[in-house]
């Protein structure tokens, strides 16, 4: 099968079905869908549980939005399954696990579960909702104001994040298909994703301190953050040492530069105060336009803090044609978040109505060859990680992960710039090692470092390039532009290489050379937009941007590898940062273009889920989390509880509780107070009420269901010695352990590297070395 360049239905001829109920089965099914797929959507008699729209014959648009360009079958997913590739399974009364593994025999079977397969609590009908998941996963936990309640994301990322991760690993799976005919069994868990996408390795972060409870509190505002300006709302993240003390100068206090508080978060704290109202004094004084110019001269990560209502005619967006009409034209809706050789993949048809169809002739198994059943997927890819932080290295480790060989550059004037984390964990001398963020997201690789601003780095690293399948990187544009690496040039050093870029705002467009982080792209997509108590300014949800991003990356060059297999032709592969954040953010702009609703942050509440929140119980920071969405659970939780007046009719129904959801609150909290949490939860729970004690997230790896399923793995490593660290957010039935190498040093492998793979001599590598060409530290720390 070939493709020609300008071709992005990567993936036809790959057949899919999925049955699913949340947003995380409908947007891993849209993934495949917007890449070529052929996808069933095999929807239950009473319709898919996000198709209806308050009553209209229409489905809703976030619905129309997550399955445009699937076909809706009435057919049950047993009576397709034979036919497909893949299934996605997210559904109710989900078959057992032998079924399960007979079925993944000849396709990847994803299994999409708020538990996981297996571990104490896969197999009991716990009742959750996504609130109790954030609650579980020790989301919550560190979000909101030290003096008042702990808040959740405001609008369901960690749903987006578990459907791309498991479009992800279906999609690895699918590699190894490819390769042996063999299937896959993939547990995705809802819990274990939430914890990756929400906690920014808070628990590895505590493990390397040797926090306390009682130490550090988890709750207390970044500074400086989102801040208020003269017409609206900006957000800054200040990455590095070189960040803060530019900020000191833009907001006019110069003398700070000489103030050790002001160069901690620890001091800044302290003083938040007096540190906050000098950046409001400045920042109120000045228009966002005018505050994110300013701001990008100094290169400080700067975004303004954008809704649906003006997200839609920022300048980037609109030179990027991002946002485009559905395909019924009833609204607008993001595109697809990837580009092929500069190509966007168009939106699908419409998703069609329910009919009797099912999928034609035999599906095509591509290049089964003669592997092992236990092979890893991709065993045999070599892999250049040139990339840092998380939403790159993300990328590598799952291939790593897979059975690839990735090789990690750095350079020691240049490393990795999660490990500047490492000094506020430890006080050891080689400190860089010691960054939670930087060992969270890169197992399974070998570290080598080169300067490639040198002659004898560059060239080592255009024969990694010359002799690798895959490039990873996600610098701003211009860091590889300027010495001469851009596509074009490495399509001439490896015409069939598939190079992945991850820049924050992508390759074109106005804010192409704008810093990002996770949470730059965060401010300007919306998602701080809903998180934040009612009435109280935007605030940083922390976290999903990056697993998002990666994933979504990750998922687009598997796409590409999948095709490249077929017709071996290199392919660049644009997976913006911003823009998969922007695809977490669908719901607020479908709504607000469909229906004229502004979706805005709201605290722990959510329509339609009544009383949802968290409320303290007996005890320093314990918190019990409930969230009601039947009526039988109302009825359930106002017996329990025996509040007077909870018998009320009007509060019979949903919309009535949503119209008294102040007094449910002020009488859930007066009921909490100075209850034992766990005690209170195991009896709401066995009544069928969804509820959840709120997990500190620094050590959730003791979490009964987490422990269980080994989503924290031992691992040796050379600096830190053995500790426990987290994997990726899924498992696969044939490989028991994903972590194989541990996250390495600076240098780590160089020797190996350079002397084994690239043939240098002993003698010619310390000459590099001499140079610091190479290096086992970084430069001047």
């Amino acid at each position: 099968m070939g493709n020609s360049a300008g071709d992005t239905r990567l993936l036809s001829g790959l057949r899919v079905v999925e049955s699913s109920r949340t947003i995380a089965g409908a947007y891993a099914g849209k993934l495949f869908a917007d890449l070529g797929a052929e996808v069933l959507l095999a929807e239950p008699a009473d319709g898919h549980p996000m198709r209806s729209a308050n009553g209209s014959d229409q489905p809703s648009p976030l619905f129309s939005f997550l399955s445009a360009g699937k076909c809706s079958s009435t057919r049950h997913w047993r009576e397709l399954v034979e036919a497909a590739d893949v299934l996605v399974l997210e559904t109710e009364g989900l078959p057992d696990l032998e079924e399960l593994r007979r079925l993944a025999r000849a396709r990847v079977v994803v299994a999409v579960t708020p538990w996981g397969l297996a571990g104490p609590w896969a197999e009991a009908e716990r009742p959750w909702t996504e609130f109790t998941l954030q609650a579980e996963a020790g989301s919550l936990s560190n979000r909101g104001n030290p003096h008042s309640y702990p808040v959740a994301l405001g609008g369901s990322e960690t749903l987006w994040v578990a459907g791309s991760l498991a479009a992800t690993a279906a999609m690895g799976a699918v590699a190894g298909l490819d390769r042996s005919g063999v299937g896959e069994l993939v547990d995705v868990s809802l819990l274990e994703a939430t914890t990756y996408a929400a906690t920014m390795f808070g628990d590895l972060r505590a493990t390397i301190a040797g926090e306390r409870p009682e130490q550090v509190s988890l709750r207390r505002p970044l500074l400086p953050s989102v801040e208020p300006a003269a017409d609206g709302w900006v957000g800054f993240n200040l990455a590095s040492a070189q960040n803060l003390e530019d900020f000191l100068v833009l907001i006019d206090r110069p003398d700070w530069l000489a103030d050790e508080d002001m160069k901690t978060p620890e001091g800044r704290y302290r003083r938040g105060a007096e540190f906050s109202a000098a950046v409001r004094a400045w920042t109120r004084q000045h228009t966002v336009a005018e505050i994110i110019e300013t701001a990008s001269l100094f290169r400080i990560p700067c975004a303004p803090v954008h809704s649906a209502a003006t997200i839609l005619g920022d300048e980037h967006v609109r030179a990027r044609d991002f946002y485009i009409d559905d395909a019924t034209s009833r609204f607008r809706q993001p595109a697809v978040p990837m580009l092929f050789n500069g190509i966007r993949p168009g939106v699908g048809k419409p998703v069609s109505a329910p009919a009797d169809v099912g999928f034609e002739g035999e599906p095509d198994r591509g290049r089964a060859s003669a592997t092992t059943e236990d092979d890893l997927p991709l065993r045999g890819l070599r892999v250049v990680d040139f990339s840092n932080w998380w939403v790159g290295p993300l990328v590598g480790t799952v291939l790593g992960s897979l059975g690839a060989d990735v090789i990690k550059v750095e350079s020691t004037r240049r490393v990795d710039g999660s490990r500047m984390l490492g000094g506020s964990a430890t006080s050891r001398p080689d400190w860089w090692e010691y960054s939670w963020v930087y060992l969270g997201a890169n197992h399974n690789k070998r570290g080598i470092t080169l300067d490639i601003s040198q002659p004898e780095g560059r060239e080592l690293f255009e024969r990694l390039i010359a002799d690798a399948d895959v490039l990873l990187e996600n610098f701003a544009p211009r860091v590889l532009e300027n010495v001469g690496l851009d596509w074009a040039a490495v399509h001439e050093i490896n015409p069939s290489l598939v190079m992945l870029r991850m820049p924050a705002f992508g390759l074109t467009g106005p804010r192409r050379d704008m810093v990002g982080y996770a949470q730059t792209v965060e401010q300007y997509s919306g998602m701080c937009w809903r998180t934040g108590y009612p009435d109280g300014p935007p605030m940083n949800p922390s976290g999903p941007a990056d697993p998002m991003g990666g994933s979504n990356a990750a998922f687009a060059l598997l796409a590409a590898l999948y095709r490249q297999t077929r017709d071996g032709s290199g392919l660049l592969v644009e997976a913006p940062l911003v823009e998969a954040a922007l695809t977490m953010t669908a719901e607020q702009v479908v709504e607000f273009t469909a229906n004229g609703r502004l979706l805005e942050r709201d605290g722990n509440r959510s329509r339609g889920h009544g009383p949802q929140g968290v409320y303290a119980g007996a005890g320093t920071e314990q918190w019990l989390a409930v969230s009601v969405i039947t009526d039988d659970q109302w009825h359930a939780l106002a017996g329990y509880t025996g509040i007077a007046g909870w018998a009320d009719p009007e509060l019979s129904t949903s919309d009535g509780r949503w119209r008294h959801r102040d007094r449910l609150d002020a009488d859930l909290a007066a009921w909490t107070a100075g209850r034992n949490v766990a005690a209170t939860v195991a009896d709401l729970i066995a009544l069928g009420v969804p509820a959840a004690h709120v997990v500190d997230q620094r050590f959730v790896h003791a979490h009964p269901q987490i422990a269980a399923r080994s989503y924290f793995e031992d691992i040796h490593h050379p600096a830190r010695g053995t500790m426990p660290i987290p994997v990726l957010p899924f498992r696969f039935g044939r490989i028991p352990r994903w972590s194989r190498i541990a996250p390495p040093t600076v240098g780590e492998h160089n020797q190996e590297v350079l002397e084994r793979d690239l043939g240098l001599s002993v003698e010619r590598i310390r000459e590099l070395a001499a140079k610091n060409v190479v290096g086992t530290r970084p430069l001047g720390l």
